[in-house]
């Protein structure tokens, strides 16, 4: 059964405050105080859902990444061009959200925290195309292109998303086939 509608928006206007803050300081410099005194409701009912502006944090930070691997998902047997298009463009939905969080004002371990969900949908393309190899040199693949992919992907974010997710894709996937093929054996 849904939440009720209350619950519901109580719990976006502490998140939406909460963004709006981030977006001016890091996480370590809000206070409940101040957050509950910007969304206009009493600390009880930050508390009812919330531990700490940590816990905020993460709660936020779980609902993207669920949303996220739900879209990959969804579109992973399209191939990765098509799977990364699809994560860009629900990132660009919610660009705001994507700059504050990439920010220096974020959660440094979100890309982090996004791109390990990724493995896990991503492990079984490299262990189909690399059978010959260890386990361990697939999972040095994974890294050495998600590393690169982050880089890209920060970039792009930081630069407010100017350039299409179809753009960002496509160059993320030449690279990747391009270094794949021509280094491993």
């Amino acid at each position: 059964m849904g939440q009720d509608a209350r619950v519901r928006y109580s719990k976006m206007i502490i998140q939406s405050n909460f963004v709006s803050l981030l977006k001016q300081k890091p996480m370590n410099k809000i206070t409940v105080k101040e957050l509950c005194e910007m969304a206009d409701i009493n600390r009880a009912t930050f508390y009812k859902y919330y531990m700490d502006v940590y816990d905020l944090m993460d709660k936020i930070e779980e609902e993207i990444l669920k949303e996220l691997h739900e879209t990959m998902r969804n579109s992973i047997l399209d191939g990765i061009g098509k799977t990364l298009v699809k994560l860009l463009e629900k990132m660009k939905e919610n660009g705001s959200l994507y700059i504050t969080l990439f920010s220096e004002n974020g959660d440094t371990k979100f890309p982090l925290k996004v791109f390990q969900m990724c493995y896990m949908e991503f492990a079984a393309y490299i262990n189909r195309q690399f059978p010959h190899l260890s386990q361990t040199q697939r999972a040095w693949i994974y890294v050495y292109t998600a590393q690169g992919s982050s880089g890209i992907l920060n970039y792009w974010i930081n630069d407010g998303m100017a350039e299409s997710p179809e753009n960002v894709a496509s160059f993320i996937e030449q690279l990747i086939s391009s270094t794949l093929k021509s280094s491993i054996v």
